[in-house]
C-alpha cells in the first residue's frame, strides 16, 4: 500500500543535505479579527450632498465576508495540528531503531504509519498552513515513507507466506521458503537503503524541522474551519466512491479499490484533526473498519502479483505449484473482502451522516 503523491515538486534530500530556505510562516500572536456572523451590509441611499453641494451616488459597499461557524477561535488551527503533529513525530523517532534492525516488523509498521500521519495532517490542514512550507515537508516525508513502504509490504507477504509454507506440507513448503528466500533478500537491500537514509544528515535536519513544525504550526490562516475541512475530505471520498461504481458497477478492478481506500485514508487523518468524541469518534471507527476491509483486499491483491513476478524469475514448476495453492488463499481473501465492502461502506455513510450533517 503506497502513499498518494505530493501536490507539488520539492526539493529531494540528499546526501548533500536538504535545500536552503527562508523560515516558514508562523500564527501570529494577534490574528486578525473575525468578522462577526452577523454582520450586515449598510443599506444603499440615493446618494449624499458633499461639501460642494452637489449630488454623489452612493457606491456598493464590499461584499459580505462568509460566516464564520459560532464558537470557531483563531488558535483551533495550531492547537490542533500541534499536538498530532508532535506525536506522529515522536512515533518516528521512537521506532527507528526498531527499524534500522529489523527485530520487530512492527516497528517499520508504526513508522511508516506515522509518516503517513504527517503528511495526511499537513494536507488536510493545507489551505490554513503556509503552502510553500507544507508542501516541502510533505514532499521531504514522502521519500523516507517510500523506503519504508517498501519494506513494510515484504513483511506483510514474507509473514504471510511462512504461515501458508506451515500448513502446505512437503514438497511444497520446501518450494514456498524458496520464493521467500528471494523476497528476504528484497527486504534487505530495502533495509539498507532505509539505514542509509536515516544516516544521512537530512534526516536529522528533517526531524528538527517537523518539531518546529509541531511547536509552532506554519499557520497561514488561523480562521480556517477544520470541521469544515474535515468535511470537504469525506465529501470527496463519497463523490470518489460514487463514481467508482457509476463507472465499474458493484466489482471495480482491484487498483481502483485501492485507490478508494487512499481516499479513505485522507478523510480519517483530516477528522483526527477534530476532537475526537462522540459522532467523531464514531466516524473515524467506521473509516477505520472500512481501512481494514480494504486493506486485507490490498494485501491479497499485492501477495498475488508478487508471486506471480517470482515464479516466472525462478522458473521452477514445484514453486509454481506452491504459490498456486497460495494464490488460491489470495482470491478467497480478495472475495471475503468485497463482500465485506459494502456493509462497512454502509456504517461509515451513517456515521458521516452524524459527524457532517449537509
Amino acid at each position: 500500500m503506497f502513499t498518494d503523491a505530493a501536490l507539488h515538486d520539492s526539493p529531494k534530500r540528499n546526501g548533500k543535505g536538504r535545500a536552503k530556505k527562508g523560515p516558514a510562516k508562523a500564527a501570529t500572536a494577534n490574528p486578525p479579527p473575525a468578522p462577526p456572523a452577523d454582520a450586515t451590509a449598510p443599506a444603499l441611499g440615493d446618494g449624499g450632498t458633499d461639501l460642494d453641494g452637489l449630488e454623489h451616488p452612493v457606491t456598493a459597499p464590499p461584499p459580505r465576508p462568509a460566516p464564520r461557524r459560532p464558537g470557531l477561535i483563531p488558535t483551533e488551527i495550531a492547537d490542533s495540528i500541534g499536538p498530532v503533529l508532535g506525536k506522529a513525530v515522536a512515533d518516528i523517532k521512537a521506532h527507528e531503531d526498531g527499524s534500522r534492525r529489523g527485530g520487530d516488523i512492527e516497528d517499520v509498521h508504526k513508522m511508516r504509519v506515522a509518516t503517513r500521519r504527517v503528511r495526511a495532517y499537513l494536507k488536510a490542514a493545507r489551505p490554513a498552513l503556509d503552502r510553500v512550507a507544507t508542501d516541502r515537508l510533505r514532499n521531504d516525508v514522502r521519500e523516507l515513507a517510500g523506503t519504508l513502504g517498501v519494506i513494510r509490504d515484504h513483511d506483510v507477504m514474507i509473514d504471510r507466506l511462512h504461515q501458508e509454507a506451515a500448513l502446505l506440507g512437503d514438497p511444497d513448503t520446501g518450494a514456498l521458503e524458496h520464493l521467500i528466500s528471494r523476497l528476504e533478500t528484497e527486504r534487505i537491500a530495502g533495509r539498507d537503503r532505509l539505514v542509509t537514509e536515516l544516516d544521512d544528515p537530512s534526516y536529522q535536519a528533517l526531524l528538527t524541522e517537523l518539531q518546529e513544525a509541531a511547536a509552532q504550526p506554519p499557520v497561514a490562516d488561523p480562521w480556517a474551519d477544520l470541521h469544515e475541512l474535515a468535511a470537504g475530505e469525506w465529501r470527496t471520498l463519497r463523490k470518489a466512491r460514487t463514481k467508482l461504481h457509476r463507472t465499474f458497477g458493484k466489482n471495480p478492478p482491484n487498483d481502483e479499490l485501492h485507490e478508494l481506500r487512499i481516499y479513505g485514508k485522507r478523510s480519517r487523518y483530516a477528522a483526527e484533526l477534530l476532537p475526537s468524541k462522540g459522532d467523531i469518534s464514531a466516524f473515524l471507527e467506521a473509516l477505520a473498519g472500512l481501512q481494514e476491509v480494504l486493506g486485507d483486499h490490498q494485501d491479497a491483491c499485492v501477495l498475488e502479483d508478487r508471486l506471480r513476478e517470482l515464479v516466472d524469475e525462478v522458473g521452477d514448476p514445484h514453486a509454481g505449484i506452491a504459490a498456486g495453492r497460495v494464490i488460491q488463499g489470495c482470491r478467497e481473501r480478495r472475495v471475503a473482502a468485497r463482500a465485506a465492502y459494502p456493509a462497512a461502506w454502509k456504517r461509515a455513510e451513517e456515521a458521516a451522516r452524524k459527524a457532517f450533517p449537509d
